[in-house]
């Protein structure tokens, strides 16, 4: 949406001038013709013209501050629709289409949080056919509805000490384990197993997928064949290094480039009793950070 403000002024000075000395006139002038264009008369030199002081007192007055102009998020909504003609029917594409008209305009003073859930939409790799926010968006999209109700924004949490700005610790009782993320992140079933994930601000993904043990012993060979299958091309240039093991543990990272141009890094960590499998996923030369996510992790009793 875009807002134009202008402003026009006029300024009149009329200047009527006699000759000193000059007997009074006992007829009466002319009358002026209503078509003629107004003439400037220039002032004699011992009265001068109001006119400079006039002009100079409205070039002085401050001019009024132009808003800002602020793009549109409906072709940000659009986009995120197109993402969904390779995967989706048309009725859910339509869907798609027709909901963004809930967003443009945005409701009153709340731009940015639509901006922002709409970005994060349309970027998500969890976006659905269905026409429900992305689980790794759910928070923007929460925002939008406490900024719509007039509640202030949260406050951010402060980070745990150790951790960047956004991040956080979560614990995951159920399969025995705790890590570092950024906020935000929500969890959902997987195909074998639950899967956590969280879109930073920067536009990496982050994905803890807690995965069946491998059937063959962990080595980088097992490792290696269990990535293969995981990142599809991705890891014909997938790289494999650090690989420990101890106590009946092991861990191993590995880094790939992808043929989309995609960097795909991470950290497998092998317990009695699942794999967990750490990705963080970004356009290539753009990974944010990592060491945290790859290096807080523990198993619980360790």
């Amino acid at each position: 949406m875009s807002w134009r403000l202008g402003f026009a002024v006029t300024l009149g000075v009329g200047l009527s001038v006699g000759c000193a000395g000059a007997p009074p006139s006992t007829e009466a002038p002319p009358a002026a013709s209503a078509s003629a264009a107004p003439v400037e008369t220039a002032a004699p030199s011992a009265a001068p013209s109001a006119a400079p002081a006039a002009s100079a007192a409205a070039s002085a007055e401050p001019a009024t501050p132009s808003a800002p102009v602020v793009a549109p998020v409906g072709p940000i909504c659009q986009a995120k629709c197109d993402n969904l003609v390779s995967k989706c029917g048309k009725a859910s594409v339509e869907s798609c289409r027709l909901n963004c008209s809930k967003y443009d305009p945005p409701p009153a003073g709340c731009g940015d949080q639509v901006r922002a859930a709409l970005e994060c939409a349309r970027d998500a790799r969890d976006l659905t056919c269905a026409n429900v926010a992305p689980e790794s968006c759910s928070k923007k999209f929460k925002e939008i509805a406490a900024c719509s109700a007039g509640e202030p924004p949260a406050k951010p949490e402060a980070a745990p000490a150790g951790l960047p700005a956004g991040w956080e610790k979560v614990t995951d009782a159920a399969d025995g384990f705790s890590l570092a993320m950024p906020s935000g992140s929500a969890e959902k079933a997987g195909p074998e197993g639950p899967l956590r994930t969280v879109i930073a601000p920067d536009g990496t993904l982050y994905t803890v997928s807690v995965l069946p043990l491998l059937k063959d012993k962990p080595s980088e060979k097992s490792l290696l064949h269990f990535l293969m299958k995981v990142q599809g091309r991705c890891s014909d240039k997938v790289k494999l290094d650090g690989f420990v093991e101890k106590e009946g543990r092991s861990s191993i990272h590995y880094s790939a480039h992808c043929p989309d141009k995609t960097d795909w890094n991470g950290m497998i960590y092998i317990g009695k009793k699942n794999l967990i499998m750490l990705s963080a996923q970004a356009p290539a030369g753009k990974l944010g950070v990592t060491d945290p996510f790859f290096y807080e992790f523990e198993f619980a009793g360790r």
